[in-house]
């Protein structure tokens, strides 16, 4: 990390495994000045660990109840900017960055001053397909983006929070994360915003992050996707719905997300074990998505 950098990552946990957490903990802090730890409400269980490092190195801040992951990372972000950060580092609680994750990251800003955010490269351990592809809307038609080259770093429409980094400037011209959405398309958005204020958004290979996108990874029709409870499936429809509205995303935009989202839904109603829970979820949360309902709904864990 260069002298001029000063890295303050924001990590939101909710009902972590305390061993990865330490261990993310660990590695972040051989490569960023601070950690800012901000907990929804997982209970005292979490508490003992934060005293395995200097309070000034491990700043954590206790919610009383959970209030989704968007209110967490604003409520960490601006900890971190009154703390003195020049760049804010987003990470979910079960993400382990590479040990030089975030020096690639930087470079690959420095490289790219017109960037709101940089994304690390998500590596899944529990998929054969190794490195999850970055992707672009461009020519009309969606394009996967392979990271077979490490140099290469991909402009791109959106990066996943957990492994982006943000210049802390651009925080405050873009603005933090949408509250009201709780979970669930909430880095999109703010790239969205970020990108129609003027900004670029890239993926960057080198950089990797260990990163588990979803509870866990199902296999239908040949293809491995991510699953979800069905509580999850609520927010993703809905909060799509309030996306769709938002004057940021462009019309082709909009049509290809919405096919990758109907095929979603056609998906996990009639493939998925708990099919009529996940259609149900997804039914409500398009109802609600244009009636504009936002907040907190459907309590984690439901069913």
């Amino acid at each position: 990390m260069s002298a001029a950098s000063c890295v303050h990552a924001v990590v939101v946990s909710y009902r972590s495994d305390p061993q990865r957490l330490a261990r993310q903990f660990d590695r972040l802090l051989e490569q960023v000045s601070a950690i800012v730890w901000v907990d929804n409400a997982s209970g005292d269980g979490l508490r003992a660990l934060a005293s395995r490092w200097p309070a000034e190195r491990l700043h954590a801040i206790w919610l009383g109840d959970n209030q989704g992951i968007g209110a967490a990372q604003n409520r960490g972000m601006e900890r971190a900017l009154a703390l003195g950060a020049s760049h804010v580092l987003l990470m979910d609680d079960d993400s382990l960055p590479a040990p030089d994750m975030v020096p690639r990251l930087l470079a690959a800003l420095a490289a790219h001053p017109q960037a709101a955010a940089v994304g690390a490269c998500h590596v899944d351990p529990r998929r054969e397909t190794g490195r999850t592809p970055f992707s672009v809307v461009a020519g009309g038609r969606l394009r996967w983006l392979e990271c077979s080259d490490a140099r290469q770093v991909w402009e791109v429409d959106h990066v996943i929070a957990s492994g982006c980094l943000i210049p802390a400037p651009v925080l405050q011209a873009v603005g933090g994360m949408r509250e009201d959405f709780f979970i669930d398309w909430v880095d999109t958005e703010w790239c969205l915003r970020a990108r129609d204020g003027g900004y670029r958004i890239y993926g960057v290979c080198a950089a990797l992050l260990e990163h588990t996108l979803g509870d866990r990874v199902v296999r239908v029709l040949g293809r491995e996707i991510p699953w979800h409870a069905p509580w999850r499936h609520y927010y993703q429809a809905r909060n799509f719905v309030l996306m769709l509205r938002s004057r940021q995303m462009g019309h082709v935009s909009k049509s290809h997300m919405t096919f990758r989202q109907l095929k979603r839904f056609i998906v996990f109603s009639t493939l998925v074990p708990g099919r009529w829970q996940y259609f149900k979820m997804w039914l409500r949360g398009l109802l609600h998505g244009c009636q504009g309902r936002s907040g907190l709904v459907v309590p984690p864990g439901s069913r």
